[in-house]
């Protein structure tokens, strides 16, 4: 039985309820990970290093937040990442990475002085209830010391999301609820996406009634997986090419050999 959703857990099973099976219920462990999301780890590392020292205060050097990052990577480093485009290599990655952080530090100088955390862990109930338990981690918080927050997320990956699709997104508008539960006399919440392949910031905010909405959809959610997992249902797989990315071929039933890429 699952005890804390989250995010990536409510969205895995939307994405294919095996994968969220062997993860999540049956807990099946992977060293495997793709290259994406390991670049992604490291460029994390370097923006969290960086806030880090400021919440310090002090100035970051950018030749100081790079260093993080090749430190980072060479340390973390391991023969199971996986590069599915293979017409792209370790350097390539590395490399964009590097281009990620130069851009951001760019533009962003020099920096929000309003930042109260980085990597800031939430465990909260969606609905005030002991039943529906979320856990998450926030990239970066703001706040203006007047109860205006943001919430701040940094995307490496290649697609950059559309305002349209920002104003739909649920992952910052569950920080959001958690947010608000967290803090007294919360005015305003910003939620912030970072596109840092694109260098370009998308953001968007939440009303009661859309985070009302939200709520009960992720209650309803929970309250599927919980049904599945009672009635004993078989979390059939859902094939698509995001199977490229998946690390249970040798469990997921309608694979016959392991992941090809990994």
């Amino acid at each position: 039985m699952v005890d804390r959703f989250s995010y990536s857990s409510l969205q895995s099973f939307s994405k294919c309820p095996s994968q969220f099976y062997f993860r999540y219920i049956d807990k099946v462990k992977k060293k495997d990970e793709g290259i994406e999301a390991f670049m992604g780890k490291r460029v994390h590392e370097a923006l969290e290093f960086l806030y880090n020292q400021i919440l310090s205060d002090q100035i970051p050097s950018f030749d100081s937040i790079i260093e993080k990052y090749h430190k980072s990577w060479e340390e973390h480093w391991h023969n199971r990442v996986a590069i599915v485009r293979k017409e792209k290599s370790v350097k390539f990655y590395y490399e964009l990475g590097e281009k990620c952080i130069a851009g951001y530090y760019r533009s962003n100088m020099p920096f929000s002085k309003y930042v109260i955390g980085t990597e800031v862990e939430f465990i909260f109930s969606i609905n005030n209830s002991e039943d529906y338990f979320l856990k998450g981690v926030v990239d970066r918080i703001d706040h203006d010391g007047n109860g205006n927050y943001e919430i701040h997320d940094y995307k490496s990956g290649k697609h950059a999301m559309s305002q349209n699709n920002a104003d739909k997104d649920i992952q910052l508008a569950i920080y959001q609820v958690a947010l608000q539960q967290k803090y007294q006399n919360v005015l305003s919440v910003k939620l912030v996406w970072h596109f840092l392949q694109h260098n370009i910031q998308i953001s968007s905010s939440r009303n009661s009634s859309q985070i009302n909405q939200l709520v009960n959809n992720i209650i309803s959610q929970i309250d599927l997986i919980r049904l599945n997992i009672k009635d004993g249902s078989d979390f059939s797989p859902k094939e698509s090419i995001l199977c490229n990315w998946c690390h249970y071929w040798e469990e997921c039933s309608v694979k016959v050999t392991p992941n090809p890429y990994v």
